[in-house]
């Protein structure tokens, strides 16, 4: 097999000796110039050698009309050769043959190999929690590399939790804590290097729980009242429910400031197709202490906290639809509250503590699988947690969902599902990790994950795994490393 991760699906070595191709010789339609020198800028950095485009006997990107938007086909007999109908193909192929050229005496080489490849699923995702530790934007840069590098079309940003809201906002200012925000610059700047690079970034805003930093920041805004004289605050700080926060949601100023933050989330990432918005471990007990959520309840005829949690959700996901684009959320809502939320919403599937995968797909909701394990890399001390390495992501495959708490019943039975187009992909969730804590851990499993989620079921073993990563893990760690 070809060094290759994850796996092609067809692949033919026509030649094992190695043959010389230009380094000044990069090609390609005139609307692909700018993958190929995204192609030219990661081999300069892996290499430290000079690029150039022009010429001929280095990489050409060729159209193919013929090919699926996500295919893409690589001959390297001669030069390397990519035909592809779309950016997505073409820079599939160029990962690969990034992946897949060496430099031998100060000449890139390559073998006379050739590939034939698509992804079985759409979704494959890398999520970031910069709204619990947040990281710089320099770093940022490092995730894009790493998911262009390894196939990962999506980006997962969870840029709000309960410490930090990591996003610039005009409208509520307050959010944004000095130094531990993004800027406008720096978000658009992000969007233009994911864009070259054929990485999708997935915006989230997390609501209504996880949301302490909208009701300490903008508590007449955000928070819950006791009385309707909206005087005396719950779930903010000194509450006992203030340990994630919980916002208002029988307040009507509540649900349009929501709606104005995601619209300025939609004018900072207009080419994403997907809205996060949160859903998950909301202590909605606080609804029962609030005048306005209560108020709220009655009107409506919600008989329950718990049907009020997903009325909400239902609430945000319906305007995120209105304007185009497609909700997200986490699994998290109560089971018999799903009624509220549509249908056109995808669910993360990712504990087995408030609902099941195959309870959603019965349901008629598409799902994303991020089963805690093997696909949570997380540090904070949990007992019983065990850190999950890349022997255990390639001993999984995208239709298994596991836990390691003892009282979830999916950790000592395991829950299986049978391959079905509901099932979109799958992500590898990264949470409450310093950059230098997470990126050792990274480099070791991402891999593993681009192999697991490329391909439906399990395909590449342990073995072949650990000989392509002795010989080429060292290509993505140049590439992402820091230069003096």
């Amino acid at each position: 097999m070809l060094n290759l991760i994850p796996t092609p699906k067809k692949q033919t070595v026509m030649n094992e000796d190695d043959h010389a191709i230009s380094h000044t010789a990069f090609t390609a339609v005139a609307e692909w110039q700018d993958i190929m020198d995204t192609f030219c800028d990661s081999i300069s950095r892996i290499y430290e050698i000079d690029m150039a485009r022009g010429g001929q006997g280095g990489v050409l990107l060729v159209l193919d009309p013929t090919l699926d938007e996500d295919a893409y086909v690589l001959d390297s007999s001669e030069a390397i050769v990519i035909r592809a109908s779309a950016r997505e193909g073409a820079l599939y192929g160029l990962a690969t043959a990034l992946q897949l050229v060496d430099l031998k005496g100060g000449v890139l080489s390559v073998q006379s190999v050739l590939v034939e490849d698509k992804p079985d699923k759409d979704y494959r995702s890398f999520m970031i929690a910069t709204g619990r530790i947040f990281h710089p934007f320099k770093k940022m840069l490092k995730y894009v590399d790493l998911c262009f590098y390894y196939k990962l079309k999506y980006l997962h940003l969870h840029f709000a939790d309960a410490d930090l809201y990591t996003m610039p906002s005009k409208a509520f200012p307050k959010l944004c804590k000095p130094g531990k925000h993004y800027t406008f610059e720096e978000i658009k700047a992000l969007n233009a290097y994911a864009a070259a690079r054929g990485v999708v970034l997935v915006p989230e805003l997390e609501g209504p729980g996880h949301a302490r930093v909208l009701t300490e920041a903008y508590p007449e805004v955000f928070a819950c009242y006791t009385d309707e004289a909206r005087t005396e605050p719950v779930g903010v700080t000194g509450s006992k429910f203030s340990a994630h926060g919980v916002i208002c949601v029988g307040y009507e100023r509540t649900f349009e400031a929501i709606k104005t933050l995601i619209g300025e989330i939609v004018e900072m990432f207009p080419d994403s197709p997907y809205i996060h918005i949160g859903g998950d471990e909301a202590p909605f007990e606080t609804w029962e202490l609030c005048a306005t959520c209560r108020a709220y309840m009655e009107k409506n005829g919600i008989a329950s906290v718990e049907d009020l949690y997903g009325e909400f959700v239902g609430r945000v996901a319906a305007h995120v639809l209105s304007i185009g684009k497609t909700p997200i959320v986490w699994e998290g809502v109560a089971r018999g509250s799903m009624h509220y939320i549509p249908k056109e919403t995808i669910v993360i599937a990712w504990s087995g503590v408030r609902g099941l995968a195959p309870e959603y797909l019965e349901k008629g909701y598409s799902i994303i699988n991020a089963a805690w394990k093997p696909l949570y890399l997380v540090t904070r001390y949990i007992p019983h947690y065990d850190h999950y390495s890349y022997e255990d992501i390639l001993d999984w495959d995208m239709h298994n969902w596991q836990h390691w708490a003892p009282v979830v019943s999916i950790t000592e039975n395991p829950l299986h599902i049978e391959p079905t187009d509901k099932l979109l992909g799958t992500a590898l969730c990264a949470w409450s990790m310093e950059y230098e804590q997470l990126i050792s851990r990274l480099l070791e499993c991402m891999p593993a994950f681009a192999e697991r989620a490329w391909t439906q079921g399990r395909g590449m073993g342990l073995e072949e795994y650990c000989r392509i990563m002795r010989k080429s893990a060292d290509k993505p760690a140049r590439l992402i490393a820091d230069k003096s």
